[in-house]
């Protein structure tokens, strides 16, 4: 039996690390950044460009579904869940039925939990820690955050003030246009939830809103918690192994 002479360590090493263009972890984390960086200013600037900022975010779910490609059956559900909620909240656009905008943000829903559990499950069967192992649990984190304001927009429009939103309550760019008015708002509180930094500019009425603001806030802090206890582990496993 031929040994590698660079010894098993440096074997594993070469064969998890991927180049920054083929990671897709990167892809999808590099378009997240994109749309919650310069979207809003080149909203600022280019005020109306709005259909192609709602664009944009299309590009986003597209990207996060490309990060499970390599699954068939669950890339197959997930695009399907993607077209069907495309279809339903562009439709709406046209339309203009409550019913017709919860059953897409319900898809589109069910579509970002499929990317987040395969990427959670992904990033915890790691052996070892790389900067696509990162770029994954930030993209689950990041994630976590717009599939709850879908979320909200399904409970906003199946029972319509479910949410106080102040009139200067600021909004997310590029989410208005297509999938209702209250959307692009509804993003900005999740991520405020779940990072747990309650402004009061919006403010759930409803039980069914103040209960998913609950379970978001505490999602969000358990999956902190769980993924930075899981990466420093590897991180430390992987330093030992090292040593030897």
């Amino acid at each position: 039996m031929i040994k590698d002479p660079a010894g098993p360590v440096t074997s594993r090493r070469h064969r998890h690390k991927l180049p920054w263009f083929k990671s897709r972890h990167l892809w999808l984390f590099g378009t997240l950044m994109i749309y919650f960086l310069m979207v809003p200013l080149v909203e600022e600037i280019l005020p109306r460009t709005r259909t192609i900022l709602d664009l944009f975010i299309i590009l986003v779910l597209a990207t996060a579904a490309y990060t499970v490609i390599g699954r068939k059956r669950t890339f197959f559900l997930a695009l399907v869940l993607l077209v069907s909620g495309l279809i339903l909240v562009l439709g709406d656009y046209q339309w203009h039925s409550n019913k017709v905008m919860i059953f897409g943000c319900v898809c589109f829903v069910g579509f970002l939990g499929i990317v987040i559990f395969s990427i959670l499950k992904e990033v915890m069967t790691q052996k070892e820690v790389s900067f696509d192992t990162i770029s994954g649990a930030l993209n689950g984190y990041l994630l976590i955050g717009m599939m709850w304001g879908f979320a909200y927009q399904a409970v906003e429009a199946a029972w319509p003030g479910s949410f106080h939103i102040a009139e200067l309550a600021p909004r997310l760019a590029g989410v208005s246009a297509y999938v209702g008015p209250q959307l692009s708002s509804l993003f900005y509180f999740s991520f405020v939830t779940i990072t747990t930094t309650g402004y009061g500019d919006i403010i759930p009425l409803s039980t069914i809103a103040g209960q998913l603001a609950i379970t978001e806030s505490v999602v969000g802090q358990f999956y902190m918690v769980v993924l930075v206890a899981r990466l420093v582990s590897l991180q430390t496993m992987f330093s030992k192994r090292s040593e030897r």
